[in-house]
């Protein structure tokens, strides 16, 4: 089984409950963090992902060295393309910018990359701030050279298309005019030259589809199909999530379950740090056991919806 899935930044509690298996693979759209560091916490976080037997294909994020500058990735032939692997860990995967593969019989082309928005914050603070984040001129040039006119089954990469960008999402109280564009006009020269059924992207935190571009964030589909993972709770009831906004569930002066009209609910809170505003964000319903999201939570944007 493949799967796919938007930034990880080291967290890997999504990937507890999938089925640990060398023949699975879950697709990583950027920012993994597993080549942040550069020193033993990324050597450690490498030895568990090791331990779990899964596959994971890795595009290149902003967040991340690339692994042709760190000396212990070698370059080798897999899905009928080059990726970096180290040998040390050969289940952890990166693709190569520019590069077209052959996976689950679908023709795929994987662009990694983008510019970090806080990047002065980073410098300023003393946080990694990787200077080869974006791709150059010439390696813009060569692969759009080598593509152009081609059909895709599958668009990989980090960042969008400039005209795909989800403003709505983009940091508050930031000047977006000092942004580096390069690789979003990029890919938009990209998406006009050639011709795809599906596109995905990671890098903004956010969840919504456009047109056949779809960015992903917090959860994991089962690739090539519009079919998430399954999420449960830690009682065994399933999680779904936006299944109501937070009215529907108040009836009478009481608040119910909007699918069963059960009062045998437990009101779900947040964290207190992720959302604005109230932080319910969901009902738990012992009657049909089941947790169900409310649609209308203002989630800080950037952090996951917490189902």
């Amino acid at each position: 089984m493949i799967y796919i899935t938007g930034d990880i930044h080291r967290d890997f509690s999504r990937i507890y409950k999938l089925k640990k298996d060398s023949d699975n693979m879950l697709i990583v759209l950027g920012d993994v963090g597993i080549n942040y560091y550069l020193n033993e916490e990324d050597k450690n976080c490498k030895e568990y992902l090791k331990k779990l037997k899964l596959k994971l294909f890795c595009v290149r994020g902003n967040h991340e060295e690339r692994p042709e500058n760190i000396a212990t990735y070698k370059e080798v032939e897999m899905f009928c393309g080059k990726v970096f692997i180290e040998e040390e860990y050969p289940n952890l995967i990166f693709a190569k910018d520019g590069e077209v593969y052959n996976i689950d019989g679908k023709k795929i082309l994987v662009i990694g990359g983008a510019y970090s928005v806080d990047k002065e914050y980073r410098l300023l603070h003393g946080y990694k701030w990787f200077k080869e984040e974006q791709l150059t001129k010439e390696e813009m040039d060569t692969i759009l050279d080598k593509v152009k006119s081609k059909h895709f089954d599958i668009v990989l990469t980090h960042t969008c298309p400039y005209k795909y960008e989800p403003r709505e999402v983009f940091m508050q109280g930031l000047d977006q005019s000092k942004v580096d564009k390069s690789m979003e006009h990029f890919l938009d020269e990209i998406e006009e030259k050639i011709s795809y059924d599906k596109w995905y992207c990671g890098h903004y935190h956010t969840e919504k589809q456009v047109d056949k571009l779809e960015f992903m964030f917090g959860r994991i589909k089962i690739f090539n199909k519009d079919e998430f993972v399954p999420k449960y709770n830690e009682n065994g009831y399933e999680i779904i999530r936006d299944y109501c906004k937070q009215d529907d569930i108040n009836k009478d002066g009481k608040v119910w379950c909007s699918k069963c009209n059960s009062t045998d609910i437990v009101m779900q809170k947040g964290n207190g740090e992720s959302i604005y505003g109230i932080d319910e964000i969901a009902i738990i319903c012992n009657n049909c056991k089941k947790v169900y999201g409310f649609s209308d939570v203002k989630y800080k944007h950037t952090c996951p919806k917490e189902l």
